[in-house]
């Protein structure tokens, strides 16, 4: 079983992603099962009627929210993006370990050159 982390802020954003990816996997898993389950009780005569309109409803909002967010996840995780992400983290960590103190209020600029992405970062202010 994977083991999931409480405390998020101190995840690269690789970790992070690869949490959220095992936790859509889960949710998709679960969501299949419990389709199972509805189409079981949806054949057996004597099922509650009230109960399974619940259900239905609860698999409808279920599998909608699964599908935005997975939606979210690859977009995010699309390389370009990523890569941005991940180049400004690095640019937050090196200032921070440079001055002793994380940066409060900084500017980001992100270009495309040279057939690369390159992430500019200047702080503004920082944490006292």
């Amino acid at each position: 079983m994977e083991k999931y982390r409480e405390t998020l802020n101190d995840l690269t954003w690789p970790e992070l992603l690869q949490q959220v990816a095992a936790v859509l996997a889960r949710d998709e898993k679960a969501l299949e099962n419990n389709v199972n389950y509805y189409k079981k009780m949806l054949g057996d005569s004597n099922a509650d009627k009230e109960k399974l309109n619940r259900l239905f409803d609860k698999l409808q909002l279920d599998k909608l929210r699964l599908s935005y967010f997975s939606e979210l996840f690859f977009r995010i995780d699309e390389g370009n993006y990523k890569f941005m992400i991940m180049n400004l983290e690095s640019c937050i960590k090196q200032e921070t370990e440079l001055q002793n103190r994380s940066p409060k209020d900084w500017v980001a600029t992100v270009r495309y050159e040279n057939g690369e992405i390159k992430v500019y970062f200047m702080a503004l202010s920082y944490y006292q």
